[in-house]
């Protein structure tokens, strides 16, 4: 119903505007279509950052290395988020040396890892490219055992008094360095041990100080496998203990990139 004459230009106006003007119902279906934009391209740039196809990258191409290297030169939660689905912590009690976490690196996680250590070195993409192509295609896994002087027990520090520090003779017949040799690693898949095609280990000392000189505190075990031998399946990492203490560490590397 219109109230005023026919040709009322302020009238018609009003009419007008009013129809341009969108309804409540247009304005939610707006807001839902771009809703549904934001959540897509959150999706996208999560598919960016998981496998596909249900397999990790055995060779990568330079986008994936641009990917990993940028991942981890952030070196923020991000990145600590992905890392720790390459990581298991072990925390069931164990005597003597402690198993105390075992991690599987596949190549695109490599990168990302080499990135994060080297993030305030100007460590380029190039660099990371070269590293890449010198070390290949492989699958890594690190274990990293502990000696007990690393799990002091705040009981026992009072009630026993600290020994004297130890010559070199001493600690080299109370632990060797080589003691991570006692221990046996295996990597499995679906019942069978995969061969290893390279093993290394790095020593892990503490930190000196005026009273106390560094001391030998745990090893790294490296052990290198050619992605080739290595499926994208369920994968156990096994740490047999020179009593015969099995410790096992579980990767489905068909989630894994």
């Amino acid at each position: 119903m219109f109230i005023g004459c026919k040709g009322d230009a302020r009238m018609t106006k009003k009419t007008s505007d009013a129809r341009r003007r969108p309804s409540k119902m247009r304005k939610a279906v707006l807001d839902s279509f771009m809703n549904r934009r934001s959540l897509a391209a959150i999706a996208t740039v999560f598919c960016v950052l998981t496998p596909a196809a249900n397999a990790y990258d055995k060779q990568l191409d330079p986008h994936a290395i641009h990917e990993a290297y940028i991942l981890g030169q952030r070196n923020d939660k991000s990145t600590g988020d992905i890392l720790a689905n390459y990581l298991t912590e072990i925390t069931e009690a164990q005597n003597d040396v402690h198993i105390a976490q075992i991690e599987l690196l596949t190549p695109f996680a490599q990168i990302v890892d080499v990135c994060r250590q080297k993030a305030a070195d100007r460590y380029t993409e190039e660099q990371a490219n070269q590293d890449y192509k010198a070390h290949g295609n492989t699958v890594q896994v690190n274990v990293t055992l502990m000696l007990p002087s690393a799990y002091p027990k705040a009981a026992e520090s009072k009630e026993v008094p600290t020994p004297p520090p130890a010559t070199g003779s001493e600690k080299s017949a109370i632990r060797p360095e080589n003691f991570w040799q006692n221990f046996q690693f295996n990597l499995k898949q679906n019942g069978k041990t995969i061969p290893s095609r390279r093993i290394s280990n790095q020593p892990i000392h503490s930190t000196a100080t005026n009273n106390a000189p560094a001391v030998l505190t745990g090893e790294n075990v490296w052990l290198e496998y050619d992605v080739n031998d290595v499926a994208s399946d369920l994968t156990i990492v096994e740490v047999v203990t020179p009593q015969g203490k099995v410790i096992k560490a579980t990767f489905d590397l068909k989630k894994l990139r």
